[in-house]
């Protein structure tokens, strides 16, 4: 549930980039947005201008403005001349172009208001804030990388502690015979911090020396696992410059559950099934 919460606030996140200056007065907006070129007495400003920037190729966008400019006011007045032509022929008026320009118009309207509820809130002050409550004062953090072969039953796991004390390569014998997707990297899981992994795989790794094979197999709900650390080390806290865009993402994705969170709770919402009939209408039946 966490997950598909995140998932949602990334979706509307994405739709807030436009409106991220919303809170700028209209007066000083408009001050510094001239009229660049009309059609039909439609005005085409700056702004109108400025977003043009980003229907061009990537490789295009680095080129200063100034540069650019010419190109895209021509490219402006191209799509305001098509807009115009789509009116004349009224395609305004037709039913589907109709549904469209709501959902558009609804999508703007989302954006503008997480961005005056929800991206407002995350100011410099709350990620440098975020950013204490994570990390200031916090130690280094120990980290294992490990390698480990996955088998069905006891007896494998043991057959397997056998081979290497022969000499056998444990990340062959990951290749080989364990059932888990990493034995493409003969079992290397990458480094992790204790809390990262299960705490049966945990303990175990974190007793170990670089090198050495856990000289037991430890079993959880999809196997017996055999257990080989490969390297240790610290990890300092990352600086703020390290860790802002992280914060910041994290504090805006919190923020816009909060406003959608508040939006519900001053609404009334009902919910239908497929068959039209409300879901939960009958309950008391």
């Amino acid at each position: 549930m966490a997950a598909g919460r995140v998932g949602l606030a990334a979706v509307m996140i994405a739709g807030i980039a436009p409106w991220a200056a919303v809170a700028q007065p209209a007066a000083d907006r408009i001050n510094r947005d001239p009229v660049v070129a009309s059609i039909e007495g439609h005005q085409i400003r700056l702004s109108d201008v400025t977003r043009a920037t980003a229907s061009l190729p990537e490789n295009l966008r680095s080129l200063p403005f100034d540069t650019l400019f010419p190109t895209l006011v021509e490219r402006v007045i191209d799509h305001q001349a098509l807009v115009r032509q789509a009116v004349r022929a009224g395609l305004d008026e037709d039913p589907i172009v109709k549904q469209e320009i709501v959902a558009a118009t609804e999508r703007v309207l989302e954006g503008a208001y997480l961005a005056r509820e929800a991206v407002a809130k995350v100011t410099e002050e709350a990620i440098k804030a975020r950013y204490t409550q994570q990390f200031a004062n916090r130690s280094a953090t120990e980290e294992v990388r490990a390698r480990h072969v996955l088998v069905t039953t006891q007896q494998e796991a043991q057959d397997i502690l056998a081979q290497l004390a022969k000499g056998a390569d444990f990340a062959t014998l990951a290749r080989t015979l364990s059932k888990d997707p990493d034995r493409q990297h003969g079992g290397d899981v990458g480094f992790f911090r204790r809390e990262q992994v299960w705490p049966g795989f945990a303990d175990i790794a974190f007793a170990l020396a670089p090198g050495q094979v856990a000289p037991a197999p430890v079993h959880n709900e999809f196997g017996w696992h055999v257990i080989k650390v490969e390297e240790r080390r610290l990890v300092a806290p990352p600086s703020f410059s390290e860790a802002r865009e992280a914060l910041r993402d994290e504090l805006t994705a919190e923020a816009v559950r909060q406003a959608v969170a508040a939006a519900r709770a001053q609404l009334s919402i009902r919910r239908f099934n497929l068959d039209g009939s409300e879901i939960g209408a009958n309950l008391a039946r």
